[in-house]
């Protein structure tokens, strides 16, 4: 009885696709808005012709910019194949092919409509859970639809809607008087669908490449006597690495993300890593203290006496501005060769974070560094690349004021542990603004470290940051997700309770992935001089082992 009923909706369904007569075949074009919530978008069209038992789709947009890549798209019923053609920018041609099948998983509906001067039946169906209703006519007596996918047997799709809220639908059916060309051009590359649309999604993305699979380690290396502006410069024993680069002059409409791709080229545990640009604004930088010493750069002294160097802004000095933290996996590829069961070690990790509120800094010529924390003499080899991703619409970049990175960057240079900075003290920072700000905040990232079961690293602490005398926040940077990242760590020790050292939580950290910041919200800032403070109850020595804290804090605003 079952098997019945089913053939009985098949062919009601069948039979719905010919309920209406055909008015006539002929060669024609449709054009087609999209829509959101009933709000139509006349800036977007998508063209739809037919030819006999070819179509073709194209794009037409008021929007569409001269690095927007040329895309057609082919429909052929005789072969059931579809044949995507696009032209890069570059001038480059690729093309991909697959079949397609239409009528799958489509639903009868009750409703009609007339759109466009044409009778159209609703049929509906499910694709990767999104709900879509057809609107389709076979009154033209062709087959076509504007969206690949959301065919059916008999007719034109005239109306899409995709989960009730967005669709496309036609608005003019035109004949015309001369066969059109639907032929594919054939003369590209060929790809298969996923790499094809892979090149079409970062064809408009502009990746500047700044190192190209380049090895970080300890070794003892000779200094740079002096900057090159061309090549990939090496500091503090090769644990740094600096090299200036060309970004765009305009990017107020992209969104800006930082992306380092890192593997073990020899060194077993987890780092503290950074990316960071050196800010070159003033009489002295960060650059001072790499090519002629620590000593070169500001020192900040706590009420102890303890000196820091290159740490905190000064009126003759901006210290370099962290882009991203991330802490390198226990020996990803380097150490694949270890088994552990129910576990597939990956090639590399990739750390991925969105700077667009540096865009003001992420222009021209900018001096980028990668540096990895280690004792390795075959440590660490990184990739790292700035992208700029079109977003639509361009914003006014922001005002930047990087105020303390205690990241010791320059460690295997000398450069001291922030272990003292915080133990019965704050960090007090005493900057200028010289624009009043609104909307302002504090992209502030915070990692704990140093010892065992006593260390900073594995006990929670309270930051409490200040602003000219008044608490703007407290909170504890902690991460209880570290054990879903085991997976990239296979020299990562296990433990006889279960646990692995990577499953640990930590203090704003777990080995193998980026830090985030925290946005402090800070409103209306004056121009004129301020202090910010930050207080962490820091643990105490334990023998050779210290905690220490690696802050780094940037104020962010708009210029009112």
């Amino acid at each position: 009885m079952k098997k019945i009923s089913l053939l009985v909706c098949f062919l009601c369904l069948v039979t719905s696709f010919k309920a209406f007569p055909s008015k006539h075949s002929e060669n024609i074009r449709i054009t087609y808005h999209s829509y959101f919530n009933n709000k139509t978008d006349s800036s977007s069209l998508v063209i739809l012709e037919i030819a006999g038992d070819m179509a073709r789709i194209r794009y037409e947009s008021s929007r569409t910019q001269k690095d927007d890549a040329q895309q057609m798209i082919y429909l052929d019923y005789n072969t059931n194949v579809e044949t995507k053609t696009a032209r890069l920018a570059d001038g480059d041609m690729i093309y991909t092919t697959r079949e397609f099948e239409i009528g799958k998983g489509l639903e009868a509906q009750p409703e009609t409509e007339n759109i466009a001067g044409y009778n159209c039946r609703k049929v509906k169906t499910i694709i990767n859970s999104n709900t879509i209703e057809i609107w389709y006519t076979d009154e033209l007596g062709v087959r076509g639809t504007m969206q690949p996918g959301v065919g059916v047997p008999d007719g034109v799709v005239m109306k899409v809607l995709r989960n009730g809220q967005s669709g496309m639908v036609a608005s003019k059916v035109e004949s015309l008087d001369q066969d059109p060309v639907l032929a594919p051009d054939l003369s590209g590359q060929k790809l298969k669908a996923s790499a094809y649309n892979y090149r079409i999604q970062q064809s408009k993305v502009i990746a500047v490449n700044v190192f190209d699979h380049e090895s970080i380690y300890f070794r003892d290396i000779p200094k740079p006597a002096r900057l090159d502006d061309k090549e990939v410069m090496r500091f503090a024993n090769g644990t740094i690495l600096l090299r200036k680069v060309k970004l765009p002059e305009e990017n107020s409409d992209y969104s800006i993300f930082a992306e380092l791709s890192q593997y073990s080229e020899g060194d077993a545990y987890d780092r503290t890593g950074s990316v960071f640009i050196v800010p070159v604004d003033k009489k002295q930088s960060f650059l001072d203290g790499l090519l002629n010493g620590k000593d070169q750069l500001p020192q900040y002294t706590d009420k102890h006496g303890h000196t820091y160097e290159g740490m905190v802004v000064t009126p003759d000095y901006t210290p370099a501005l962290e882009l991203m933290r991330f802490y390198t996996s226990f020996g990803v590829r380097g150490y694949n060769h270890i088994e552990v069961a129910d576990y597939n070690w990956p090639d590399s990790v990739v750390f991925k974070q969105e700077v667009t509120d540096y865009a003001g800094l992420l222009k021209g010529e900018v001096w980028v560094g990668a540096w990895i924390g280690n004792y390795s003499e075959n440590g660490h080899n990184v990739t790292l690349d700035i992208k700029y991703y079109p977003r639509g619409g361009k914003e006014k970049a922001k005002d930047i004021y990087p105020l303390f990175t205690t990241v010791n960057i320059m460690e295997m240079a000398g450069q001291a542990y922030p272990g003292e900075m915080f133990r019965n003290d704050s960090l007090t920072v005493n900057f200028t603004t010289e624009k009043d700000l609104k909307n302002a905040y504090v992209r502030y990232i915070s990692t704990g470290h140093g010892g065992w079961g006593g260390g900073d690293e594995f006990n929670p602490k309270l930051n409490e940051i200040f602003l000219n005398g008044n608490r703007l926040m407290a909170y504890t940077p902690w991460r209880e997700d570290c054990g879903s990242y085991r997976e990239l760590n296979p020299a990562s020790g296990n433990f006889s309770n279960g646990l692995s050292s990577s499953d640990l939580s930590r203090s704003g950290w777990c080995p193998g992935v980026v830090s985030y910041p925290v946005f402090i919200h800070v409103g209306d800032v004056k121009a004129g001089k301020h202090q910010l403070k930050v207080a962490i109850p820091v643990g105490e020595p334990a023998g050779t082992s210290i905690s220490y804290w690696c802050l780094s804090g940037v104020l962010v605003g708009e210029s009112k």
